[in-house]
């Protein structure tokens, strides 16, 4: 494992952050928390671990719409990051969205609204992707329900579930991929952070960045995704190794 002093997920043991720089970059901040500061006033943090959040606008229209990112963006190096939130209280509407944002992106929003967000809505199971309207994409969620939202730098994916399940991935939102070597090799610039955001009153959510299990199977998720990801590359080496052996001999 890593640092003590820094906090890992179990699905990212097998990362190459932690198999291959546990000397170069023995830490990693990963996102641990909504970030208090960088939110819309009508997001209100309710708990001492920064993790439950309410909606306090008057939810009148879309212009009411606030969101909230975390303390920390997402890593490149991981690999793969995923994270859920719960929904305690859909209030009046049930406008909630999950999803992933860049740093300079407003938040009088919810996610998917805007260029560079990507967000899955309770309301109408809808995926908005950098634009106001949404694509059909899965079921709503209600109070009581669990929704997840993953990053794969691996595979340029993003992916949404729902109370356990996998839903798919989602339409396309630009962000750099990166091949295996590159995660184990660089130190790589991080501008994409998960969000929520809420649009009615009473609505509540509280999240779980990786501190306690997730309702989803993403450690099983992860070491399928590691597994081929490190088989591939061992592949590649050899094809390499056998051409560079038939040029010399050619020569």
């Amino acid at each position: 494992m890593m640092a003590s002093n820094e906090f890992l997920p179990s699905y990212l043991y097998h990362s190459p952050i932690n198999k291959y720089k546990k000397k170069t970059y023995n830490t990693v901040s990963l996102p641990t928390h909504w970030n208090s500061a960088d939110c819309w006033p009508y997001v209100n943090i309710i708990d001492q671990d920064n993790l439950k959040i309410e909606y306090k606008g008057p939810g009148r229209t879309s212009t009411d719409a606030a969101s909230i990112r975390t303390n920390n963006p997402i890593p490149p190096e991981v690999g793969l990051y995923y994270f859920e939130i719960t929904v305690l209280d859909k209030g009046e509407g049930g406008c909630i969205g999950i999803g992933l944002c860049k740093s300079d992106v407003e938040l009088n929003i919810l996610p998917g609204w805007i260029e560079d967000t990507v967000g899955y809505h309770g309301d109408n199971g809808r995926l908005y992707c950098e634009r106001g309207t949404g694509e059909f994409f899965g079921p709503c969620y209600d109070t009581g329900d669990t929704v997840g939202c993953g990053i794969n730098f691996l595979t340029m994916e993003i992916f949404f579930t729902k109370n356990g399940i996998y839903l798919g991935k989602g339409p396309f939102l630009y962000f750099e991929t990166f091949s295996y070597d590159d995660l184990i090799e660089y130190k790589i610039y991080a501008d994409m952070y998960p969000m929520s955001g809420m649009a009615t009153k009473g609505e509540i959510i509280i999240a779980n960045f990786g501190m306690k299990p997730f309702m989803f199977d993403i450690d099983n998720y992860a070491k399928v995704l590691f597994s081929d990801a490190e088989l591939k590359r061992e592949l590649e080496k050899e094809t390499f190794k056998i051409l560079e052996s038939i040029n010399s001999e050619e020569i």
